[in-house]
């Protein structure tokens, strides 16, 4: 009969954590990272955007307690708009909007502008959400 040592659940938690942290911040983060970019700057081509501080401003954080490695990636604030949409939709001055249109080269000043209203506003990126289908599928 082999007999365990009283730590042994421990020992081999902590050697299995450490596996899978390492595997996280060499592999697993770095290409959801990847991926992330490579569905940004598509998306940012597609649409003639100049968004390149959501990829190059992202970073990416591996964190571990005593039984999980979680993966962490922030990108800049505002992402959200780009990764989810916006509708068109109103904004209201207060009491005046006063803004630069570069389309027809001319201040505007005004109490409420419908934005979004010629371009249909904002579509979703999805490189986030897709990003995390890519990585699923190859795991």
């Amino acid at each position: 009969m082999v007999t365990l040592d009283d730590d042994f659940e421990d020992n081999l938690r902590a050697a299995v954590l450490d596996e899978v942290e390492q595997t996280v911040r060499d592999e697993i983060g770095p290409e959801l990272k990847q991926a992330a970019e490579e569905n940004w700057k598509a998306y940012a081509s597609r649409n003639g955007y100049d968004i390149d501080h959501v990829w190059e401003d992202a970073t990416l954080a591996v964190g571990r307690d005593d039984d999980s490695v979680t993966v962490r990636i922030e990108w800049p604030e505002l992402t959200a708009l780009f990764e989810w949409g916006v509708d068109p939709h109103t904004i209201e001055g207060n009491p005046l909007l006063h803004f630069y249109w570069d389309a027809k080269d001319t201040w505007i000043t005004t109490d409420e502008v419908n934005w979004g209203s010629e371009t249909g506003g904002i579509p979703e990126s999805r490189a986030i959400r897709d990003a995390l289908d890519q990585l699923r599928g190859m795991m």
